[in-house]
């Protein structure tokens, strides 16, 4: 647990939020890139820890295709890219593409999500979402099977009670759960793009089945992949924008509007002043005649350092502070490489405030690392749950809770996880016992 001590630097304002927590509570990848069969949960934080090569980004990767998905993309935009007017990338897809999203053995790859979603002041609904797609000889991509289930009830299912109609292409079937007495009715839908969202315009969908997918939607939509860049965070942007890039893209605005309340700009520079070497006093803005702002530390002695000139690890952890101190924060976060330009003697304060943003906001995030003090602080404290990303000798990858194992828990009660880590000890072992653990498939 967080000591008192730790939580001096700057607690977080707990906002009320309404209603209960959304997130996501657990994946099943089935020949999804490296993951031949594996189940793992997912808790309000998750690290993932592993070597490099191990399977960590695959998650990322396959977070982001369900992400995909709920913008309304075709399989081919999810896994390769989405471009719009004037030549503009909005969507970068899956690594490898169409030709590497499936295991090399299989011609089929499948996701499916376990997640929480809580419409304004209502009360919580349990989801669970399925797509199953085929790769055929192009690499043209179709959904085979796709269902979404609210409380173990479907809300539409292509092979309901395990019956494939709708299965040749290029149309596919699926039964829509109705309101009242009658069987359920069927429609038709095209195959080379998720019905999740095609649902939402079918004649034959009525709210019943609209109210749960809009829900559902808005969770999937409302996540953020956050692979933070200090040269693309470090330029002025415009003001009144208050979400941030991927990259980082958009940190001045997000950061304006944050300190437009005293309170959170008091949090953020405690925790610059304890994250960084600086003796920041302050956070202030220049604005320029496009209306573009650019942040700038104010030091006690008076010296200003702009964004543009201030060192990468600061702008990264500045950019991780707006990401979590954001009004306008996601429910969803993953962090590539969270540790990144943090000193190791500084961890658990970036640990401290993912606990207080998980805590105070709600908000779920899940995080990669190579970080040695990362998982001996993760493993150690109630509020993390340090997940071990790793391949067996079949070159297939697997996720282990760290703390849920008895094999690696026996060992690291008594041991150092950072040691262990840095020798490799996690991997060799969780390979040599991966016929041990128990894998929900």
């Amino acid at each position: 647990m967080v000591s008192r001590e730790r939580r001096s630097h700057g607690s977080m304002r707990h906002d009320e939020p309404s209603g209960d927590s959304a997130l996501i509570h657990g994946l099943q990848l089935t020949n999804f890139k490296s993951f031949e069969r594996s189940s793992f949960q997912l808790a309000p934080f998750t690290l993932l820890v592993g070597a490099n090569a191990s399977g960590k980004s695959n998650v990322r990767e396959a977070l982001r295709f369900l992400h995909g998905v709920s913008r309304g993309y075709t399989l081919a935009e999810i896994v390769g890219e989405k471009w719009v007017e004037g030549g503009v990338r909005v969507w970068t897809g899956v690594r490898g593409g169409a030709a590497q999203v499936a295991r090399f053995d299989s011609s089929t790859f499948s996701l499916c999500v376990e997640f929480s979603a809580a419409p304004e002041g209502g009360k919580t609904v349990r989801f669970n979402y399925l797509i199953e797609v085929e790769r055929l000889e192009d690499n043209t991509l179709r959904v085979i099977r796709e269902h979404l289930k609210e409380s173990n009830r479907y809300i539409f299912d292509t092979h309901p009670d395990g019956d494939p109609r709708g299965h040749a292409p290029p149309m596919l079937k699926a039964r829509i759960r109705k309101g009242g007495g009658g069987y359920p009715p069927d429609d038709s839908f095209l195959d080379d793009r998720p019905i999740l969202v095609q649902m939402l315009t079918s004649s034959v969908a009525t709210e019943i089945t609209k109210r749960p997918l809009r829900l559902a939607l808005s969770f999937l939509s409302s996540m953020v992949f956050l692979d933070l860049n200090p040269h693309a965070a470090r330029d002025a942007s415009p003001v009144g924008i208050a979400i941030l890039g991927d990259r980082g893209e958009n940190l001045s605005s997000v950061l304006y509007n944050i300190c437009k309340d005293e309170r959170r700009k008091a949090q953020l520079t405690s925790w610059v002043r304890a994250l960084t070497p600086m003796d920041a006093v302050d956070v202030s803005f220049r604005e320029d005649l496009n209306g573009r702002v650019l942040a700038l530390l104010v030091e006690d002695r008076g010296d200003i350092t702009p964004l543009t000139s201030a060192s990468d690890g600061t702008v990264r952890f500045l950019a991780m502070i707006a990401a979590l101190m954001n009004p306008a924060r996601p429910q969803f976060l993953f962090f590539e490489e969270i540790e990144n330009g943090i000193h190791p003697n500084r961890v658990y304060l970036l640990l401290d405030l993912i606990s207080q943003s998980v805590t105070a906001n709600r908000s779920q995030i899940v995080a990669t690392s190579h970080s040695p003090q990362m998982l001996v602080h993760a493993y150690r404290s109630d509020d993390a749950s340090p997940s071990l990303v790793f391949r067996d000798e079949a070159g297939r990858s697997h996720v282990v809770d760290v703390q849920a194992a008895e094999e690696l828990r026996r060992i690291l009660d008594v041991e150092d996880p950072a040691s262990l880590m840095a020798a490799g000890w996690f991997e060799d072992t969780a390979a040599f016992l991966s016929d041990h653990f128990e894998f929900t498939h």
